[in-house]
């Protein structure tokens, strides 16, 4: 339970769809976390995953071949990665 929590608060902190209040923020990225516990241990896959619910799910308008988003996303990843 507390790596969920440790993830949905970088989640939240992170806040892709500019919610601004972090206690509705926290509730909003809640259903994402199994997927990435699932893929927090293949770095790659858990690039694809977030990828994924952002172009297709949040449509925030993420470009994977931008570099200032993949700059964006891997600092997310790798702080994800670093609660395990």
């Amino acid at each position: 339970m507390k790596k969920q929590s440790a993830i949905n608060q970088i989640l939240s902190e992170w806040d892709p769809l500019a919610i601004g209040d972090h206690q509705i923020a926290e509730d909003e990225y809640q259903t994402y976390i199994p997927g990435i516990i699932k893929n927090i241990d293949n770095k790659e896959n858990l690039i694809s995953y977030l990828e994924n619910i952002l172009v297709n799910k949040l449509e925030v308008g993420y470009e994977p071949n931008n570099e200032i988003h993949k700059r964006e996303l891997l600092a997310i990843v790798d702080k994800i990665i670093n609660v395990k």
